[in-house]
């Protein structure tokens, strides 16, 4: 009698499981995800940036008024760090770990960075919030002159 009442909760349990499964499916795949193309029979879903503006702004940091960023990422191959012109904040590898703060770092307080050689990122990086993890790799395509 035991054996019976398990055997028939194991089979209601499995026969929810597919109706549940089965119901995600219905509509022929009329249901895409949100912000998603199509790319070779897969769903490929944009992730895009919680802080990603609305409109298209041009950037004019409090640094450097006199000139206009068109990128959220400006990055600073001299002292290896990022002005992010979404959060206002900058980006900068402090001991063993990067920090994002809105107060400058402290190599550079007393630098003019109206002066400095700077370079905006990518547009493909814009939604990118962890952009130091490449790093590496802005670290040798962009030169401190």
């Amino acid at each position: 009698m035991k054996t019976l009442k398990i055997t028939l909760v194991l089979i209601s349990i499995l026969a929810l499981n597919l109706t549940t499964f089965s119901q995600k499916r219905q509509g022929g795949g009329r249901h895409r995800a949100h912000r998603g193309f199509h790319k070779r029979n897969k769903v490929v879903v944009v992730r895009r940036s919680v802080y990603r503006p609305n409109k298209i702004i041009v950037y004019k940091p409090y640094w450097r008024p006199n000139y206009a960023y068109n990128r959220r990422w400006v990055y600073f191959p001299k002292y290896n760090f990022y002005w992010d012109n979404w959060r206002n904040h900058y980006v900068f590898y402090s001991g063993a770990v990067w920090v994002s703060q809105p107060t400058a770092p402290p190599i550079i307080v007393n630098v003019d960075l109206d002066n400095e050689k700077n370079y905006e990122l990518k547009e493909s990086e814009e939604d990118d919030d962890d952009v130091y993890k490449t790093n590496d790799a802005h670290k040798t395509e962009y030169k401190p002159d």
